[in-house]
């Protein structure tokens, strides 16, 4: 049951890239990335409300660790939505994936040293992404979208960190909860930017409403959920490898429900770096660290 759980998680996730960008046509990046927290948060406290921990698991340590989350988590899922609205769900998914490889790089900082392996993995990442972004003929230069996913990538990577570091100790339901409500907080003072507008109209804000409930019940909630269900119960070996379906999950979503197509060049691109992914979290000292990290360390988005 925990590898059908993750399975489902990666499934879930995957989707979500196709629900962010369906809503992303209708209102702007920071109303999208408010309204998805915002419903996160009131899902996952109504499960908090039926487990009977409503008030018990709302502790002040819990409350501040989901705060100092939630601001990381906001900047991550910000600029994946600004990103996807320039490229396909497919390449989102594939560059949002780089978190895996780049957790150990930035746990330097955290005095985590990674096996020089880590940084071949990175090494490799970038040669996927390079063919991923860099269409043929041109020189080196990359796109509005691909940059903002990069940057994404970075910012989850920083936010899996911090949760590595506060969530332990905390109801992860009341944990999530809380970094929900700080990401809707973060993005609410944004909503008056003239980008914003269409948020306010019924019909664009209707239209957005079902990619929303989408992206903040499945991905946010139920995904989660079944994240740290799974992870209890499978080998460190096939979680990792399940979980790192969700960018080939990503990329087919985007092709069946909207007609992406990817270039024979940046199929090579989604190889290499899926490889990578999953080579980093199954090969070498370094990147078993990465992995006890990385894909279970409280992941809450990434679609």
């Amino acid at each position: 049951m925990g590898a059908v759980a993750l399975l489902l998680a990666a499934f879930l996730w995957g989707t979500a890239f196709v629900a962010q960008k369906l809503g992303g046509n209708h209102i702007g990046p920071f109303a999208l990335t408010f309204a998805r927290n915002a419903v996160a948060a009131l899902f996952l406290y109504i499960i908090c409300a039926v487990r009977g921990k409503a008030k018990s698991a709302f502790t002040r340590r819990t409350f501040l660790s989901g705060l100092a989350c939630g601001i990381a988590l906001f900047f991550a899922s910000l600029s994946q939505q600004i990103g996807i609205a320039d490229t396909t769900p497919g390449i989102s998914a594939f560059l949002t994936s780089n978190y895996i490889l780049l957790v150990p790089v930035f746990g330097i900082f955290a005095n985590r040293k990674p096996g020089l392996d880590a940084f071949v993995w990175v090494v490799l990442a970038l040669a996927g992404a390079y063919l991923i972004c860099i269409g043929e003929g041109e020189g080196f230069s990359i796109g509005r979208g691909e940059a903002w996913t990069l940057l994404c990538a970075a910012l989850f990577a920083i936010q899996i960190l911090l949760v590595d570091r506060f969530a332990p100790g905390t109801d992860i339901f009341a944990f999530s909860c809380a970094q929900q409500l700080a990401g809707a907080f973060c993005a609410s003072p944004f909503l008056f930017l003239t980008s914003e507008r269409a948020f306010y109209v019924p019909k664009e804000l209707l239209s957005a409403i079902l990619p929303i409930l989408y992206i903040a019940i499945f991905s946010s909630g139920i995904a989660y959920t079944c994240q740290n269900y799974g992870q209890t119960r499978c080998p460190p070996m096939l979680a990792a490898i399940i979980m790192a379906l969700e960018s080939a999950i990503g990329a087919v979503s985007g092709w069946l429900f909207l007609g992406d197509s990817l270039t024979t060049r940046q199929l090579a691109g989604c190889g290499i770096l899926l490889f990578t992914v999953i080579a980093s979290q199954t090969i070498g000292k370094g990147s078993r660290h990465a992995q006890s990290d990385a894909p279970g360390a409280g992941r809450t988005e990434e679609g």
